[in-house]
């Protein structure tokens, strides 16, 4: 932008025509080609690598599972993270709202200089996967292999990034074709969206134990983590809207299309809570539970979603659909919006909607974005020395420079009769 206001305030840089109303109009029309041009070129053509959607590349080591079993996409499915050889300590990236553009060159600045930036960090802490939080493609959710190849491919191209990207959908994704995101999972080994309700796991190996509970033969301690993937769209429904600037576009959400289908899926996400064993145990959709910029809170994940993540010891619940980014503490429960993938930010227009006893730690938004920042995401990770009881979360800007960090801990698990935390320090 700044060398498009040199063009434009120094003529003597430019064969401009003698015409003063010509001479204006053509001073105002090339710094918009060039705008162009540069967008083009960061954008449409970051990857040097020419991308085919037919032929996915390979990711770092990880198979896939058994794919669903039903060709309903709102079945359930697991998905289980099988190294070959398992990881010491854990880091992975998440990522909302990153979905480009429905126009060429079918991306944005922000976005690929946020891309760089994941790759940077992933790159530094060799990342074993991304979680990709909904919008991914907009504004309409066309998911074409052109959207496919420009919007994914070619900004995500980088080596450090070339890992398992486990998806769910978005509003936007819903305005279009889902299915086609669905279909994607078994063309790509990169992209792990059998069903719009799916989870992932994955073990990895901390510190030196002495021997107990949770010991490897070799005197190192396994840990494990659990994302239940869900799609909120289902229980809590969308409006019809596509830009924000239609009337309506940020008004509270009508609630699930069908009742029925929703109460069948919270029932599946309670069951695979209840039984899950994760040192780790994470939920992950596209809307907040709680959030103060414009979108606001979603009352049916708060009065449907919250009892069971409060219930089952959920060790935070990661979400996108507002472009800011927060944290959230409330009652124990960790709230981690991240859900600038594409763009920053929108106004916290909803901050005095959060709840009294609601504890906002961190707020990335119109109004709280002292380091002028356009785009991020959030990354986490267990250290491999210790005993792997804490991790830490860190919000990066789209440099991937790090804006605010906290720390969440293991879970505390029913052994017997008894509540204890495993292997802590």
């Amino acid at each position: 932008i700044v060398e498009a206001k040199q063009l434009y305030r120094q003529p003597t840089m430019l064969p401009l025509p003698r015409s003063g109303t010509t001479r204006h109009a053509f001073r105002c029309l090339v710094p918009v080609v060039y705008l162009a041009l540069l967008l083009s070129t960061e954008c449409a053509l970051s990857s040097a690598a020419d991308v085919d959607v037919g032929l996915p590349s390979s990711s770092d080591g990880t198979t896939k599972s058994e794919s669903p079993t039903s060709s309903d996409h709102l079945s359930s499915s697991t998905r289980t993270s099988h190294p070959h050889t398992i990881r010491e300590g854990l880091h992975f990236l998440a990522l909302g709202d990153w979905g480009g553009r429905e126009l060429w060159p079918y991306c944005t600045l922000s976005q690929v200089r946020t891309a760089a930036g994941m790759s940077s960090v992933a790159s530094s802490h060799n990342s074993s996967f991304v979680l990709a939080l909904g919008d991914n493609f907009y504004s309409h959710g066309q998911a074409t292999p052109r959207r496919f190849a420009a919007t994914f491919e070619r900004v995500y191209h980088q080596k450090s990034l070339k890992v398992p990207w486990y998806v769910t959908a978005g509003n936007h994704d819903h305005l279009g074709n889902v299915s086609g995101q669905l279909a994607y999972h078994d063309v790509d080994p990169r992209w792990n969206y059998p069903s719009l309700f799916h989870t992932m796991k994955q073990a990895f190996r901390v510190g030196v134990g002495d021997g107990g509970d949770g010991v490897d033969g070799d005197g190192s301690i396994m840990r494990s983590i659990e994302v239940i993937l869900i799609d909120t769209v289902v229980l809590a429904g969308m409006h019809q809207l596509s830009q924000p600037s239609q009337l309506g576009y940020f008004d509270p959400l009508p609630g699930p299309a069908s009742s029925l289908e929703a109460n069948m899926h919270l029932r599946w996400i309670e069951h695979h809570l209840a039984k899950s064993t994760a040192d780790y145990l994470f939920v992950a959709g596209h809307y907040p539970v709680y959030s103060a910029c414009s979108h606001g809170n979603t009352d049916y994940l708060i009065e449907n979603l919250e009892p069971l993540l409060k219930k089952y010891d959920v060790t935070a619940y990661l979400s996108g659909h507002e472009h800011c980014a927060l944290h959230i503490e409330r009652n124990g429960m960790d709230y981690i919006l991240t859900g600038t993938g594409d763009e920053c930010c929108y106004e916290a227009t909803n901050i005095d909607g959060l709840p009294a006893d609601a504890d906002l730690r961190y707020l990335l938004s119109a109004e709280h974005n002292d380091n002028s920042v356009v785009g991020g995401f959030a990354s986490f990770q267990v250290e491999a020395s210790g005993a792997g009881d804490k991790m830490k979360v860190v919000y990066h800007d789209e440099r991937g420079r790090e804006l605010y960090s906290t720390d969440l801990h293991a879970r505390v698990k029913p052994v017997g009769d008894s509540l204890v935390m495993k292997d802590t320090q």
